[in-house]
């Protein structure tokens, strides 16, 4: 397995400034439109919604003796199913999550597809990703927020609204304060956003110290828990950097909802040496649009995100804008190439389509995000990470897009299959992942909860 052989890459190390990513403010521009015309053009019914997706995926298991579908939770609201699918036997061990934040459906669709091309494909390259992959698939992560219908969340009777978080409601007990960067307090009806959710430490709820938690709202107990770096149990480290390179490691998760936790049990279980997460974001614009033929500049159709350490930070002729801040220490030096050549990868194989909307990925700026499934989780296994966000929330653009993002995520997801299956994602120059130009983001008229959104991913 990878994460087992430490590369030496003889990339120079040095120190970063933080830069933030560009944003657009032509909030009415609108390239490639036109957007739907109101809130209510919107067509949910293109999306499967939870029923219909079991049994997409026990019709598929039923026709399959390669796949293995098993329930492996339920959702904290609507105590509806959270899927796990296995397909493969090899020793490169893949575990993907999708649809954590539930207004992002794309996710499903595209494991739907993907596993019916593994599950009866006889094609030379089918069987070496079978032969050479284990991979685990949780095709939704977030019943309750893909299924929000109602005033709460949980009845079947009224308007059907996806939505970031799930709907589970924090309770005295639960944890010592709420969680301010995970817990949604303010929204329509209270819940969390799941990617907020995860923990380095691997602790069961309410096990964390008090003197973990910087108070920030003593009424509505309200708080940040920032952890003391030394007090991670993680012996994974970036060989080029200190001893103790931070005092905390801000806005941790607390693994409080059953969610979180059944991804982390299959996470576990996989033990995976590539993490993969599939999310939206919102409009981005492709800043370097080939002048040809003129018209308005490019959507970006996908962003892809590597997280990488302190390895690959650098002052020198290689533009590493977008939030880094001083990256994870916990990634080897293994870790952190392999991601980079997992995002690049990704992007070479879009080039390949030529002049058109699919070669126009851009880069998702990073910066670690201690409760997020890939700084959360990954380090934990020495994974390399890779986060794909195709572009537009499900109520941006309905169903207008919804062909495209499943198609290029199919495309960017069997690609990297290949790669890993045949070993030829070694041959990528992770250095490349530097040159794609970060998003610029603008946003639609009728975001329903954008304001739910403004956070990084």
């Amino acid at each position: 397995m990878h994460r087992r052989q430490f590369l030496k890459t003889g990339a120079a190390v040095g120190t970063f400034a933080l830069i933030g990513t560009t944003g657009a403010q032509a909030r009415d521009y609108r390239p490639g439109g036109p957007w739907a015309p109101n809130e209510r053009a919107v067509n949910y019914s293109g999306y499967l919604d939870n029923e219909q997706l079991g049994e997409r995926l026990q019709q598929i298991d039923k026709r399959s003796d390669r796949v293995e579908l098993q329930q492996v939770g339920t959702s904290a609201g609507r105590e509806d199913p959270i899927w796990e699918v296995t397909i493969g036997d090899g020793n490169e061990s893949v575990h993907i999550i999708n649809q954590i934040h539930g207004d992002e459906p794309t996710g499903p669709e595209a494991m739907v597809r993907i596993l019916q091309r593994l599950a009866r494909g006889n094609s030379p390259q089918v069987e070496e990703i079978l032969d050479n992959l284990t991979i685990t698939m949780m095709p939704r992560v977030n019943p309750d927020g893909s299924n929000f219908v109602g005033e709460d969340g949980l009845g079947d009777e009224g308007e059907f609204r996806q939505r970031r978080i799930n709907t589970n409601e924090w309770e005295e007990g639960d944890t010592r304060y709420k969680n301010a960067n995970s817990y949604y307090y303010w929204a329509d009806h209270p819940g969390y956003d799941l990617n907020r959710g995860f923990n380095l430490l691997g602790h069961d709820p309410f096990d964390e110290q008090e003197a973990w938690w910087n108070v920030v709202d003593e009424e509505e107990e309200l708080a940040y828990l920032d952890i003391p770096i030394e007090e991670v149990p993680l012996d994974l480290k970036d060989p080029s950097v200190d001893e103790n390179p931070y005092d905390v490691l801000w806005s941790m998760g607390t693994n409080v909802n059953p969610e979180n936790q059944a991804v982390t049990e299959s996470y576990m279980e996989a033990d995976p040496d590539w993490a993969i997460t599939h999310h939206h974001q919102t409009p981005a614009l492709h800043p370097e649009t080939p002048e040809k033929g003129g018209g308005p500049q490019w959507q970006s159709v996908m962003s892809v995100m590597a997280p990488f350490g302190p390895h690959y930070i650098r002052e020198d002729e290689y533009d590493y804008a977008g939030y880094v801040g001083d990256g994870n220490p916990y990634m080897s030096e293994d870790a952190q190439t392999r991601s980079l050549q997992l995002n690049q990868l990704v992007n070479e194989r879009m080039q390949d389509f030529g002049y058109g909307l699919f070669n126009t990925l851009t880069r998702f700026g990073y910066g670690p995000l201690w409760g997020s499934y890939l700084d959360g989780l990954a380090p934990r296994t020495d994974a390399a990470g890779m986060l794909y966000e195709v572009s537009h929330q499900s109520d941006d653009r309905g169903q207008k897009a919804l062909g495209t993002m499943v198609k290029v995520s199919v495309e960017g997801f069997m690609t990297t299959f290949e790669s890993i299956a045949d070993g030829s994602i070694g041959d990528v120059d992770p250095l490349d992942y530097f040159d794609m130009p970060l998003a610029e983001y603008f946003s639609g008229p009728f975001s329903r909860q954008r304001g739910l959104r403004e956070s990084r991913e």
